[in-house]
């Protein structure tokens, strides 16, 4: 089993892991990188979903065409990996109540897992408008507005965390990328200070930071590498 390096830290560190060795772990994937093991198709689990979803649906405790029912069910099948199923329900459950805080919320946290940054975008905003006003929902609703490139709101999301929770080391890292794309090296550097102070391990925030000392004089240098970082975080 291979070992969880930190995405940001294995990005940083990659040209010079390139030339060592990477142990036999590493040699084994690379062995059998152009052949891997056979496994289920996106077909296959989709079936399964499919099969899983509709012995839910007629389940005694899911019975009712309620939005509560489907608020209920859109998150069992969300917990078990059926984004497909979980956005039917959690729409199917907003239909039913258009105020539904709940269900927008926890729609726009599935569709941010499933890459569609617009569509959580949309849905974290209307659950902000209807009172869910919480840290852990304005962080997903700033990493959306990463995921759609829009730094000023990203920013202004990210720093309402911050404001709301001043331990969530994650969303000032977050938050310094986003100052570093906007080429704020003063602003990017704090967060990243304030993101390590509270949590030292953050291997995320402390390879954000090097970068940060190494190109501090370029601005044009600082933008390219959050860029670079935004680009493998974000792929759809």
């Amino acid at each position: 089993m291979l070992v969880q390096v930190p995405w940001l830290a294995m990005l940083v560190l990659l040209p010079h892991a390139i030339s060592m060795d990477g142990g036999p772990g590493f040699a084994h994937s690379v062995q059998h990188a152009g052949n891997p093991m056979p496994g289920p198709t996106e077909e296959d689990l989709e079936a399964e979903f499919r099969r899983s979803r509709e012995m839910l649906r007629a389940s005694p405790e899911f019975q009712g065409d309620t939005a509560d029912a489907h608020y209920r069910l859109g998150k069992a099948l969300h917990h078990r990996g059926d984004m497909v199923g979980g956005v039917e329900e959690y729409r199917l459950a907003i239909r039913r109540d258009p105020y539904f805080g709940d269900a927008y919320r926890d729609l726009g946290a599935l569709l941010l897992d499933w890459h569609d940054y617009p569509g959580a975008v949309a849905a974290l905003e209307q659950a902000v408008q209807l009172g869910r006003q919480d840290a852990e929902t304005y962080y997903w609703l700033g990493r959306g507005l990463m995921g759609k490139s829009d730094w000023p709101a990203a920013a202004t999301a990210l720093e309402t965390v911050t404001w709301m929770k001043p331990d969530d080391a994650e969303a000032y890292a977050d938050l310094g990328l986003v100052r570093m794309v906007q080429g704020d090296v003063t602003g990017a550097t704090n967060a990243l200070r304030a993101s390590i102070e509270l949590k030292p391990d953050n291997g995320d925030a402390h390879a954000l930071l090097e970068t940060l000392t190494l190109h501090h004089t370029d601005r044009d240098q600082v933008i390219q590498a959050a860029q670079k970082v935004l680009a493998v975080m974000f792929r759809r």
